[in-house]
């Protein structure tokens, strides 16, 4: 019977345990834009054609601040990516969604 009831009260502690675990909230930047998604991996640039900031994952959104630049026929959208909030840069319109 002992048995029973601790292996009873085993399975409740870890049941218990596994709904009791709270999920972290997102984290989204407070500039305004337009949220997309991006179709592919891609490059945020610190100006079109310029330099790499970093990578940005496809599938992710891409919040666009609504600027946009024409260099060379590539059309350029400026904006931050979900995984980097924080950092600001250019990516090509024709990877995203917007």
């Amino acid at each position: 019977m002992k048995r029973r009831l601790l292996h009873a009260l085993t399975v409740a502690t870890v049941v218990f345990s596994g709904t009791a675990v709270v999920a972290a909230p997102a984290s989204a930047s407070d500039a305004w834009g337009i949220v997309c998604n991006l179709r592919q991996n891609t490059w945020l640039r610190a100006e079109p054609h310029g330099h790499v900031l970093l990578t940005l994952t496809a599938g992710r959104g891409f919040r666009w601040h609504g600027q946009v630049s024409a260099v060379d026929d590539d059309v350029w959208i400026y904006g931050h990516g979900a995984e980097h909030p924080s950092v600001d840069g250019w990516v090509p319109a024709g990877n995203t969604t917007c």
